[in-house]
Order: structure tokens, then C-alpha cells, then sequence
């Protein structure tokens, strides 16, 4: 990993470059108000305000505290996903779920209704998305979809759900309210579906493959997690990574970039089981950050 997307509690965005173990390392600025973004490449950020305006940003970006060059894609927006810099589903303040088609500039732009009572979702492509309610019903919808305000074609796959991640569309690992994971498979449409244990007291979790995870404790610790899993509560083969973690994201399972609770953030490398691993200071006082392969 040679660049990070950080973006500080103090909601400016920056592009970070290695090598890192200086704080702050070369860098450069990108934005300020920033309350989310998705970087599709070094070259297009998708950039959430945090007026609720969405923006598609490229270089060459600006000096300290300046607007670089942006077309506005929507506006009262509370998430998004860019599938690339052309289409970008965006889910409204009003709980509405959209796919939105460049030309941007207009707002809001061309676009379809998915779905409405939306607390996430997931773009697997253009015809199919996972889709959880806020009723925490987990949803497969899929084209040819429906009139502002109708329900698209859809196979149920789970409830009570807090967060899932599909790896395609047959295979989703899924977070119950009652923090527990799952490896879930289809055929869906019985709640819940075919099912295998991972882990309980969940805070978090990243699948890098049907036999990898790692995964956050509710107890802050991180864990790389494998097959073959346990039965119901018990406890799978895992090797610890860290412990007082906010948040991370997995490169790989040899490098993972964490969030300390601290806002301190780091690259951490293989092997694990120490606590803490080998690894080298990427920067201070982070919300959120996004690695670049």
C-alpha cells in the first residue's frame, strides 16, 4: 500500500503517500466539510459535504482550504456508493434509494427508483442489489425495478439484521441484531437461510473470502478469523491483530490498516498474534481513511 484517503475529526480530506512513520506524511489536501467520501481512483472522489451535498472531485485538487475542480452529482444525501465515475447509487435523507447516471451537474441527475425505508445497501452491479430495510429486512432486488414508491422484484434472504457484506450474490455474511455472524447462502427466500456460525459479540467485520475474516469485538480487540468455523457459540480459529480498535480495512490478510480509539492510525503487517503487530504510523486525529492498492 503505497496511498491512503484520510480524512481528520476535523473533516478535511487528504491523499497521504508512503513512506509512512512520519505524522503527517507528504500529503495532499483534497477537501474540508467532508462527512464521508469513496475514492474510485487517485484521479475521482466521490465526496459527501457535510451539507448532505454529493460531489465528483479530480485533480488537480487545490491548496489548503480552496474548492478543486467538482461537478455536484445530488444533494440531501445521507450515503452513497460509486460503482465508477458514471453511476453512483445514492440513498436520500428521505430514506429513498436511487441509481444515478452521469452526465452530473444537474440535481438531482437521471436516475431510477430502487427502493424506499432504506438503511443500506450494497451494488453488487447495475441489476442487482443488497438492500436492508429499516426494518432490518434483508432484501435481493433486482431490474427490471419499479415506479417512484413501488417495490422492485425481491427475494428475502434474512431479519433482524445490523449490517451484512454480499461476496456476489449467492453467498452474504451477515450481522444479526443480537451480534452474531453468519455465513449465509442461497437459495434464499427462508428466514433465515442456509447458515454457518462465525463468531458473536460483533462489532465489525471485513470478508476477504468465504474462509477469511477479520473481524471487531465488541471489546474493541481485532481478530483474523478462518475455517473451519465452530458450532454456535464457540469461538473459531482466530489470531489476534490488535486491540482498542475503532474501526479498519484489510489490504489483504497480511496488511491491515487500523483506527486506533485513540484517532491514531496504522498500517499493521503480518505475522499477527503479537499485540501490537510490526507497523508504522500513517497519521493522527483520523475519522475515517481509505487505502489504495
Amino acid at each position: 500500500m503505497s496511498d491512503v484517503f484520510v480524512l481528520g475529526t476535523d473533516q478535511r480530506l487528504w491523499l497521504e503517500h508512503s513512506p509512512f512513520g512520519h505524522v503527517p506524511p507528504a500529503r495532499n489536501f483534497i477537501d474540508q466539510n467532508v462527512s464521508t467520501f469513496q475514492a474510485l481512483d487517485e484521479q475521482n472522489i466521490l465526496v459527501l459535504g457535510s451539507d448532505g451535498k454529493l460531489w465528483l472531485e479530480h485533480p488537480p485538487f487545490p491548496r489548503l482550504d480552496r474548492v478543486g475542480p467538482r461537478v455536484q452529482v445530488d444533494a440531501d444525501v445521507m450515503a452513497f456508493h460509486g460503482l465508477d465515475a458514471g453511476t453512483v447509487a445514492v440513498l436520500g435523507t428521505d430514506r429513498r434509494l436511487w441509481l444515478e447516471k452521469a452526465p452530473f451537474g444537474n440535481v438531482p441527475p437521471a436516475r431510477q427508483f430502487i427502493d424506499q425505508n432504506v438503511a443500506g445497501f450494497q451494488v453488487l452491479d447495475t441489476d442487482n442489489l443488497i438492500v436492508l430495510g429499516t426494518d432490518g429486512n434483508l432484501w435481493h432486488e433486482h431490474s427490471p425495478f419499479a415506479r417512484t414508491g413501488r417495490v422492485p422484484p425481491r427475494t428475502q434472504i434474512d431479519s433482524n439484521v445490523l449490517s451484512f457484506a454480499a461476496l456476489d450474490v449467492n453467498t452474504i455474511v451477515v450481522l444479526g441484531s443480537d451480534r452474531r455472524l453468519w455465513l449465509e447462502h442461497a437459495p434464499f427466500g427462508n428466514v433465515p437461510p442456509a447458515r454457518q456460525f462465525i463468531d458473536q459479540n460483533v462489532a465489525g467485520f471485513q470478508a476477504l473470502d468465504t474462509d477469511n475474516l477479520i473481524v471487531l469485538g465488541t471489546d474493541g480487540n481485532l481478530w483474523h478469523e478462518h475455517s473451519p468455523f465452530a458450532r454456535t457459540g464457540r469461538v473459531p480459529p482466530r489470531t489476534q491483530i490488535d486491540s482498542k480498535v475503532q474501526s479498519f480495512r484489510a489490504v489483504d490478510a497480511q496488511n491491515v490498516v487500523v483506527l486506533g480509539t485513540d484517532g491514531n492510525l496504522w498500517f499493521e503487517h503480518a505475522p499477527f498474534g503479537h499485540v501490537p503487530p510490526s507497523r508504522q504510523q500513517i497519521d493522527a486525529n483520523a475519522r475515517a481513511f481509505q487505502p489504495m492498492n
